[in-house]
């Protein structure tokens, strides 16, 4: 299990006032923080990475409540890669590379008729935009591969009831005066913004865990129970789930969780199987046993002490004592990590700030786990308890990190 940095482009959209509207959000490699290379990835793997990037890192601190704009690769639009993110904020945008063929329309309808705005990338020619204009409502005209002349015909050609128009590529005074002549509804461009990086840090999950996830995942009459027991063993997958809760389920509902099952449910079974194709998309290396295994015992230590301590807690304490390790996972701030994620305010509190049972008992595991004995005091836990969980915890977490690295 490794921890890696994601990193996504984001370049406002502003409307007639100047005002945000949203944010198409970019592909940018990692390697772009330090060399500024946009080069090496290509199609379905950038939008891929691009909706990954989001989701690990947020939809909330990405765009707020604007909306989304994400290019849609042929992958999107027949449904090969699969899209994680709310309906009603995402606006896929239609390649001008995509060929307008059968399977590819049939997909677009399929996007709009889940709730997703269908807008139609870099037109400069009306030909182009003609098979996919009954299904777009956005269309974005390149300014800089459309002359004058030809733009004003393009933007009359392209306007009709129910489709708005964004003027992209905009560069200088001249250009945004021109196209807000012609009426256009939202502009874009290095005149008006240039793109930012937006970083985060996530985990990567085990291979392992990803197959076994995609393969219960076939059977509709799979427990959540099952599909529970995978996740857990993986602190990786319950970052990646809970980062996925936060984006909310279809429609944009969303609200806060305290447990692995609750986020299962919460995600819904199709979303859950389109995050595991994109995460069998993407693929990353992996990294140290070391830090799996602290986070499985602690999580595990927390559950057998609850059982016997507070036995109403049990379920949640995993979950809790699972948090607790994401700031050495990740190697940043705990509150910052925590904070992205739709957890319940009794639950962030209590792995944040010692507080309550739950949070006493929380952070007299992590302390025995770390060596200061004498500072798990809070639960009024005598040593043999933590001594006898600790060890089971233990030796339960190296078994599960070895089966996990011993079969990718």
């Amino acid at each position: 299990m490794a921890a890696f940095d994601v990193v996504v482009g984001r370049q406002p959209i502003f409307d007639r006032d100047l005002v945000v509207f949203g944010y198409e959000l970019l592909f940018r490699p990692v390697s772009v923080l330090t060399s500024g290379d946009v080069a090496g990835a290509r199609g379905d793997q950038m939008t891929a990475d691009v909706l990954f990037g989001s989701v690990s890192i947020g939809v909330e601190r990405l765009v707020g409540g604007k909306r989304l704009f994400c290019n849609g690769s042929r992958g999107v639009l027949t449904g090969e890669v699969p899209v994680l993110l709310s309906p009603d904020q995402t606006v896929i945008e239609v390649l001008e590379s995509v060929v307008p063929d059968e399977e590819v329309l049939a997909g677009c309808r399929r996007l709009r008729d889940q709730g997703f705005t269908l807008a139609l990338d870099d037109v400069s020619v009306f030909a182009d935009a003609e098979p996919f204009i009954e299904l777009a409502s956005i269309v974005k005209i390149d300014v800089q591969a459309t002359g004058p002349e030809d733009l004003a015909r393009l933007v009359e050609r392209c306007r009709r009831p129910g489709i708005a128009l964004i003027a992209e590529k905009v560069e200088t005074i001249a250009e945004l005066s021109r196209c807000r002549t012609l009426g256009f509804d939202y502009y874009q461009g290095y005149f008006l913004a240039r793109p930012c990086l937006v970083p985060g840090r996530t985990l990567d999950p085990g291979r392992l865990a990803q197959l076994r996830m995609a393969a219960r995942l076939l059977d509709s009459e799979c427990p959540v129970s099952e599909l529970e027991d995978i996740i857990r063993t993986d602190p990786a997958m319950t970052l990646q789930l809970l980062q996925l809760a936060g984006v909310g389920a279809a429609g944009g509902l969303s609200r806060t969780v305290q447990t692995i099952r609750e986020a299962l449910v919460l995600v819904g079974w199709r979303r859950l199987q389109s995050w595991v194709s994109l995460l069998l998309i993407g693929g990353r290396d992996q990294a140290s046993e070391e830090g799996m295994t602290t986070a499985l015992a602690r999580a595990r230590m927390c559950e057998l002490v609850a059982e016997t301590a507070a036995p109403s807690l049990s379920e949640v304490a995993f979950t809790a004592g699972m948090l607790s390790t994401f700031d050495v996972l990740l190697d940043v701030s705990l509150e910052d990590v925590l904070r992205e994620l739709p957890l319940d305010g009794r639950l962030l509190r209590a792995v944040l700030y010692a507080e309550g049972p739950l949070g006493w008992l929380v952070h007299d595991v992590a302390d025995f786990q770390l060596g200061r004995p004498e500072d798990a005091t809070r639960s009024g836990l005598n040593d043999a308890v933590l001594s006898s969980a600790a060890l089971d915890a233990l030796l339960w977490a190296v078994e599960m990190t070895t089966t996990f690295s011993g079969l990718e």
